[in-house]
């Protein structure tokens, strides 16, 4: 039996060595930090869907945990190369001011280091696993990503987001062909995607536009007149949710529209009240049902 003094001796080491690993813990927390997981998922998802669907009815598991691979760590290298670069716009708006690079938490150096070496992995086993067609899809979403939308749009023209869209095409496309070639359904399907990006980036730039403005970043709600901005984002969130139902009904029939429809109207709902409320709650609810809007598609085409 331990005696008062051992018990205290042993509970002390176990909080000096609880404090030495807390440091570390933190460390990793803001590597993960860096691939944006909250961002990244719904991409890898798209990735897995495209398989699934292209696939189906011979699904291998194995297949579909390799593109989860390749797809965390070819978008989080993605991800985490647009922190890098974006590191002093960030330090100027209150909402990204406290992540990793801008708060002084991580040395730039090291995660350009960790962007490239996730981004290459990714890349490299890409070529192994899934071949070369889907390889070539998951290296165009990165340069979409990182080299149109991160160095050289964001800075410089509102249609960034336009032209960085496309790596959510590529995404859908990796998982597609890595079971089978290009076809029309997979190009229409993964153009809901490009559809529903810049719906979901515009309701939430709406939201932080003066903070956008700020930092001279030429977000399309930050450079043109609000009331032009909010008329937008409003008929680009319809044209969403119409051309997901339609791409639902067209493939799966009246089922897939049947799932697809609650959501495409609440987000037509909340869209409409967005245009006539013009206000940052309502925006913010705009950007709130975009992703269930396209986990809601996803589960449309595999039903």
């Amino acid at each position: 039996m331990r005696s008062k003094n051992s018990k205290k001796f042993y509970f002390s080491q176990t909080w000096t060595h609880m404090a030495w690993r807390r440091p570390e813990v933190e460390v990793v927390r803001d590597y993960l930090v860096l691939m944006k997981p909250k961002v990244i998922w719904l991409l890898i998802l798209s990735s897995l869907i495209g398989y699934v669907v292209a696939a189906s009815p011979n699904i291998s598991w194995a297949k579909i945990a390799e593109l989860a691979v390749v797809g965390l760590l070819s978008t989080g290298g993605s991800a985490a190369f647009n922190q890098y670069w974006e590191r002093d716009i960030d330090a100027k708006m209150g909402r990204t001011s406290g992540r990793p690079l801008p708060s002084g938490r991580l040395r730039p150096g090291a995660a350009l280091a960790y962007s490239l070496a996730l981004s290459l992995s990714g890349l490299a086993l890409s070529w192994i696993w899934l071949g070369p067609s889907a390889t070539a899809a998951v290296a165009a979403g990165w340069l979409f990503y990182s080299v149109v939308y991160t160095i050289l749009l964001k800075r410089r023209h509102w249609s960034n987001i336009l032209w960085g869209g496309f790596a959510g095409n590529a995404a859908y496309l990796s998982g597609w062909l890595a079971t089978r070639p290009m076809t029309l359904e997979a190009f229409l399907e993964s153009m809901a995607i490009y559809v529903w990006i810049p719906a979901h980036i515009w309701s939430l730039a709406y939201v932080y536009r003066d903070e956008y403005r700020e930092a001279g970043v030429p977000m399309l709600t930050a450079v043109l007149p609000e009331d032009r901005a909010v008329s937008l984002i409003a008929a680009l969130d319809a044209a969403s949710a119409a051309y997901m139902w339609a791409l639902a009904y067209a493939f799966n029939g009246l089922l897939g529209a049947a799932v697809m429809a609650p959501v495409a109207v609440a987000a037509l709902m909340l869209g409409i009240s967005a245009l006539r409320e013009r206000s940052d709650r309502a925006f913010w609810r705009v950007f709130k049902i975009s992703s269930p809007l396209l986990t809601f598609f996803f589960i449309a085409l595999l039903v």
